[in-house]
């Protein structure tokens, strides 16, 4: 699954990014790839790959997903993968 953030808002993009990872978590995927461009600036990207960021926002809100494994795939987009028990 992917998931296209770039020309959002920063706030529409963790919304967004929350829900898209919420939804494969839901689905039983084992990753997912958020799109968060790297020519126009890095708040989004520096909002998904901050601890403090996507990683701690998805603990608040959906507990019952482990920790999120993130690898930068180069070109403006951040792979997801998750811990799955």
């Amino acid at each position: 699954m992917k998931v296209d953030l770039h020309g959002l808002p920063l706030s529409e993009a963790k919304l967004k990014a929350q829900i898209a990872v919420g939804e494969a978590w839901a689905d039983s995927s084992s990753k997912i790839e958020l799109v968060h461009g790297h020519n126009l600036g890095t708040a989004i990207k520096d909002y998904i790959q901050s601890k403090s960021g996507l990683s701690d926002d998805m603990m608040r809100i959906y507990p019952e997903i482990p920790s999120l494994i993130l690898s930068d795939k180069g070109l403006g987009s951040t792979v997801v993968k998750f811990k799955r028990p």
